[in-house]
């Protein structure tokens, strides 16, 4: 997957999450997705190279 496509998906996760954690307590996923994409990432960032938040100024 390029950065693209992981951000995206980060991003669906992200709602997703807040859509669940909203309509059910108790039923979590063992498996975090978030922390999954996030891990993911930052994994893949620095193998680019690619700072997270670049200094604009």
């Amino acid at each position: 997957m390029d950065l693209n496509q992981l951000l995206f998906h980060h991003q669906i996760a992200l709602i997703e999450y807040t859509v669940r954690d909203r309509n059910d307590h108790e039923h979590r996923s063992r498996f975090d997705l978030v922390r999954h994409y996030e891990t993911r990432i930052a994994r893949l960032r620095h193998d680019m190279g690619v700072q997270a938040y670049p200094q604009w100024s």
